[in-house]
Formats: C-alpha cells, structure tokens, sequence
C-alpha cells in the first residue's frame, strides 16, 4: 500500500510540477543584442547646432560612463568634441544628450559616419528624442514646400 501511495505522490508530482516547468522555460524576454564594440565603426565626433539656442552636449559610452562633463555650442557653431584637448572617439551605441529635458539616444541613430568622423545635428537629436508615434500631425521630412521649422 506504501508502495502505491508513493506511486500515486511521484505522478501527482510529475503532473503538476512539470507543466509549471515548462511554462518557466519559455522565453519571453526581450532579445538583447550583443555589443561588439569592436564591429562598429569608431571615430571622433563633429556636432553641429543647427538650433536657435545654445545648448549643452553630454555624452556616455555604451555601459553608461559619462565622457567629460558637457560641452557647449552657441547656435549656428560647429565643433569636434574633446575631452582635455584630446579628441574622442565614439561608437554608433554610445548615448547623446542635448540639455537636461531631452532625452538622450543612441549615436547611431542620429549620426551619419563618413570618412573617421560622426556628423551629428542638434536637430536630429531633437527630433530623435521627441518622436511621439508618427509625425503628430507635422507635415513629412520630404515636402519641399513645407518650412524646416514646420517639419
């Protein structure tokens, strides 16, 4: 009878318990690409303000490591970021701020890669930044009849 009981205790378990297993097992978390800084192009980065204020730029490194403390453009001024005179170097993963209300967004989504050097405009990170779904009723990027302001 001890025998039996313990028969029916092990397939109650295994009934029970092996579902739920299962269920653990499943992957639903989001897929984290890996970085391999090493694939991406690195180079020194050229920031330009195309906005009608001066504005403060900060920048972190992939794992979130502020580089200097910030840098700042008078509108209309263009300048390749330096840290102690020294130029750096940045990645396509490596975060940009503009002023303490925006947010901040990824180097490569913003910034364009050509000969060594990341171009990157104030506006685009702008518009980076406060993207809300869609245009929000703002006429599209590609009108030419549309004032910049208005795009």
């Amino acid at each position: 009878m001890t025998k039996i009981i313990k028969m029916l205790a092990l397939l109650a378990t295994v009934l029970l318990a092996a579902p739920g297993g299962a269920i653990a097992q499943q992957d639903e978390y989001p897929q984290v690409e890996p970085q391999r800084p090493r694939d991406q192009p690195r180079g020194q980065i050229q920031v330009t303000n195309d906005w009608r204020d001066e504005v403060n730029i900060t920048m972190w490194t992939h794992r979130r490591e502020q580089i200097g403390d910030s840098w700042t453009l008078r509108s209309g001024e263009t300048a390749v970021l330096a840290v102690d005179g020294v130029r750096i170097k940045v990645r396509p993963n490596y975060k940009i701020k503009v002023g303490d209300d925006w947010g901040w967004v990824n180097l490569g989504a913003v910034g364009q890669f050509s000969r060594g050097t990341w171009n990157v405009n104030v506006r685009d990170i702008w518009r980076a930044t406060h993207q809300r779904g869609g245009r929000g009723g703002r006429p599209d990027r590609g009108d030419e009849n549309v004032p910049d302001w208005q795009r």
